[in-house]
């Protein structure tokens, strides 16, 4: 155990001494991708600053575009399935596609939630009612698609908004990738300039580890 602790130590110095050395450089490569590359005669780095402003400028792209996807699939469902106006959630939003209307009429989300009750319940009429009223929708949030045709172009605009929310996340995920490839970089490329070295010295019969290390 002890000397697993020793080694974590060391190993921790090791790491502490070269941030501490190359911190800024480090620092600023993670902050902006390519500019500690740069000003270190790397030419390299103006491929990295590049991608990362476009890769931003993507990101920002999709994430308007999923956006208006979304505004506008919400402007057809108020016209279409003569929604009314309000704030709904996401599980909302999709039942508003998945199903034909919000009654209890055939293909509706209420005869569905009726249905869930009378298969949990089968022999038991007041849970039964106690379910639909929990989970069926009310008046206040009626639609009725006008045609199964409406209500696939809604769902079509809302799957590629979600579409489009996927990449962005895709695409921040690049980012942060891209961040952490130039901060390794810095790092990789200032190791070459520094040398750790390792001695065992006895000083009053007490063994004595030296770690030096050269930038």
């Amino acid at each position: 155990m002890l000397y697993k602790r020793v080694a974590l130590v060391l190993i921790g110095l090791l790491i502490f001494g070269g941030l501490w050395a190359q911190g800024k450089d480090l620092l600023l490569s993670l902050a902006v991708p390519g500019y500690s590359q740069i000003t270190n005669g790397r030419n390299y780095g103006y491929v990295m600053l590049a991608s990362e402003a476009a890769l931003i400028a993507g990101s920002l792209y999709l994430d308007s575009e999923a956006d208006l996807l979304l505004d506008k699939s919400y402007t057809y469902a108020l016209k279409f399935a003569h929604l009314n106006p309000g704030d709904y959630d996401s599980s909302f939003l999709k039942n508003l596609g998945k199903y034909n209307s919000s009654g209890f009429d055939a293909d509706g989300y209420n005869a569905y939630i009726r249905q869930e009750a009378q298969s949990l319940y089968p022999e038991d009429p007041v849970a039964q009612q106690s379910f639909i009223d929990t989970y069926a929708y009310g008046d206040e949030l009626y639609w009725r698609w006008e045609s199964a045709d409406h209500r696939s172009e809604y769902n079509s605009m809302r799957n590629d908004s979600l579409d489009l929310q996927s990449y962005g996340k895709l695409v921040m995920g690049v980012i942060i990738l891209n961040h952490i490839t130039s901060g390794i970089d810095v790092l990789r490329y200032n190791s070459q300039s520094r040398r750790a070295q390792f001695s065992v010295d006895i000083k009053q019969r007490v063994p004595i580890l030296k770690l030096s290390v050269k930038f």
